[in-house]
């Protein structure tokens, strides 16, 4: 009885199961279902990282029999100039603006600086005269031009202040009021009554109106050349001290002169600096190993991620090709 049962033990334990299959072919099945996917995903790996290598290489012209292979050279080297045109226009109309130019040279901050140095400056220079000033930072012919340019402005705006004033009229009244003031009560305050004195006005007016827009930058010329070297010779320090009685110095007109400058210049300063010329320039004379690096160390991780990509979406589509 025991012999029996060790047997039938035996027989169950030791049987062989006919309708499990092999661990070979089952590992032969999960490589086929893998397989598709693998080959999908190796395939959109290499063709984004090719896709992405064609942006950059090759570096220059590839010819053969004479002939340009096409898609020689890359993307980026071959559209060059393109991309430094696009760079330029960016830079010069994007990145910097007239207004940008005007809050950046005329904030707080640079404001104050430019005080500080101009103080420090004129400190330095309390017993130079200011035609001595002007030395240090020009040359004396330059200094010449500009010291007669600016008189004939400063002439020009007096005789222009001078013929807007109507002179003629002011001076006339005031005549014709002194000479009621030295008649009143005469025999030739009698004579010269109301309506008879008042008929010299047009003519006294006319006249001097006429004398004045004549004669009004001969007048005002002399002047202001006298004033000019009265004002040449004194030393910064007397200049400034006269200007502090009137509660302003020369480093607030040098800021004022500078606020007004860049606010109406600019514009101007920006043309004259052609950032955008520049910048495409620049692109422009990179060698094409330099023009891929510069572009690289922006993106490489977006491309990176462009090539990875590629072979997410390779193996998805050999997923799908399973299923369907």
């Amino acid at each position: 009885m025991k012999t029996c049962r060790l047997l039938t033990f035996c027989a169950r334990r030791y049987r062989v199961d006919t309708n499990k299959k092999p661990r070979r072919t089952k590992d032969l099945d999960v490589l086929k279902v893998l397989w598709g996917p693998a080959i999908g995903a190796v395939i959109g790996y290499f063709t984004n990282y090719i896709a992405v290598r064609m942006l950059f290489r090759p570096l220059r012209p590839v010819t053969l029999f004479g002939r340009r292979v096409p898609f020689t050279p890359g993307i980026i080297p071959k559209g060059k100039q393109r991309l430094a045109r696009a760079i330029g226009s960016v830079v010069g109309e994007t990145l910097l603006t007239k207004e940008d130019l005007q809050r950046t040279l005329l904030s707080d901050e640079m404001k104050n600086s430019l005080r500080e140095s101009v103080d420090s400056a004129l400190a330095d220079r309390s017993d130079t005269t200011l035609r001595a000033l002007c030395g240090t930072v020009m040359e004396e012919t330059a200094y010449d031009t500009g010291r007669a340019v600016l008189q004939e402005k400063l002439t020009d705006v007096i005789a222009e202040r001078l013929c807007d004033m109507q002179l003629g009229e002011t001076i006339a009244r005031e005549v014709l009021n002194a000479v009621r003031e030295r008649t009143a009560g005469s025999l030739i305050g009698m004579m010269l009554r109301g309506d008879v004195l008042d008929s010299f006005a047009e003519p006294i007016r006319d006249g001097v109106d006429a004398y004045v827009n004549t004669n009004a930058y001969s007048l005002a010329a002399p002047q202001v050349a006298a004033l000019w070297s009265t004002a040449e010779e004194k030393t910064v320090g007397d200049v400034n001290a006269a200007l502090m009685d009137a509660d302003i110095s020369l480093s607030q007109i040098v800021l004022r002169a500078y606020e007004a400058m860049v606010s109406a210049r600019a514009a101007d300063l920006l043309r004259t600096m052609d950032l955008g010329g520049i910048a495409e320039e620049k692109v422009n004379a990179l060698p094409p190993e330099e023009l891929e690096q510069l572009v690289l160390s922006v993106m490489k991780k977006e491309l990176t991620a462009v090539v990875n990509l590629g072979a997410l979406v390779g193996f998805v589509l050999g997923l799908l090709n399973l299923i369907f």
